[in-house]
């Protein structure tokens, strides 16, 4: 995609979030009470949705550029963790394309991840003999979309547009390894989603830092993950998740582990772009209070404790009224 052309999407995009301000987010509103089932507050936002969403609108933290850029981040991994350490964990990368057309893949004998680093969910595993008009097709699609912009994630449509060709990880059985997904507010692990088989039957369990389940979370129509993993490495995923996390009030860090190496998957700013549902109310709210500075040292379920707490004392006010 020409750069004429890339700059116009901006200048579009550019106008559409001024007339959606301009008018209060009618869509987003709309979207978010449909998958929510009560109103967007963004004027005094409360739950963990209200306040990604709210972190969308209004923070402008050039590091969130940096870090949503999939190519991009591996700098900023280096200069967290040190040289040494971040290549310990980054997924080694073949290819680096700017047009998606020059991917030497058919000289290939071997499979790969192909990702847009501007793109949430813009990926393909590429296996030997792949159909290459296929691949092309995926490569200008992804290049060709502006992503993020009818949801206000201001973050993607500022990172130049590359392709990667990246090597694919896989565990002991040969199969895709389980994500490990670190909720981080304040630069400190808060909450864990555990996703296996994510390309086939997908499997989710959500845990604090102590790896208590936390039920009725963000499953997005999957099925419960019966049995809490047991990772090894789990301290050092989470000290890991924390550094990377530490000049974020809210970040999401993706890792995986294999053996005895973590993999750094990416950091999300914006974990399900603040709409997928969380089934108990009382749950969101204890999230989105982990976001308030001063509650930096309190954990999940020691939050959770005092919302339902202070719903109990408001009913009981409500009775004796």
């Amino acid at each position: 995609m020409s750069k004429i052309s890339i700059e116009i999407q901006r200048i579009r995009d550019g106008f559409y979030n001024l007339r959606q301000r301009a008018l209060g987010f009618p869509k987003l509103r709309k979207s978010f009470h449909s998958f929510h089932g009560y109103p967007l507050n963004l004027e005094s936002p409360k739950t963990l949705p209200e306040r990604i969403i709210h972190k969308k609108i209004h923070d402008r933290n050039p590091l969130i550029v940096l870090t949503s850029d999939k190519l991009k981040v591996r700098d900023y991994i280096k200069k967290v963790l040190g040289e040494e350490a971040a290549n310990e964990i980054l997924i080694p990368i073949y290819h680096v394309s700017k047009t998606g057309l020059d991917i030497p893949h058919q000289e290939w004998d071997f499979e790969f991840f192909m990702k847009a680093n501007h793109f949430s969910g813009g990926n393909m595993l590429v296996k030997p003999g792949e159909d290459p008009d296929l691949v092309k097709e995926n490569c200008q699609k992804w290049l060709s979309s502006s992503y993020g912009q009818g949801m206000h994630e201001w973050a993607y449509r500022d990172i130049p547009r590359r392709i990667i060709c990246e090597k694919v990880l896989r565990d002991e059985n040969g199969k895709i390894p389980q994500d490990v997904k670190i909720y981080c507010f304040h630069g400190k692990a808060r909450m864990i989603l555990f996703v296996s088989d994510r390309f086939e039957g997908q499997k989710r369990l959500f845990t604090d830092e102590n790896l208590n389940p936390i039920y009725g979370v963000m499953m997005d129509g999957s099925l419960q993950l019966e049995q809490i993993p047991n990772f090894p490495l789990l301290d050092q995923m989470k000290e890991i998740a924390e550094k990377l996390a530490s000049p974020f009030e809210f970040v999401r860090v993706d890792l995986y582990s294999i053996g005895t190496r973590i993999f750094f998957g990416e950091i999300t700013q914006y974990p399900g772009s603040g709409l997928s549902p969380i089934d108990d109310y009382d749950y969101s709210l204890a999230l989105g209070n982990l976001w308030i500075p001063e509650n930096k040292d309190i954990t999940f379920f020691e939050m959770l404790d005092l919302v339902k707490k202070k719903n109990a004392s408001k009913t009981d006010k409500t009775k004796s009224a």
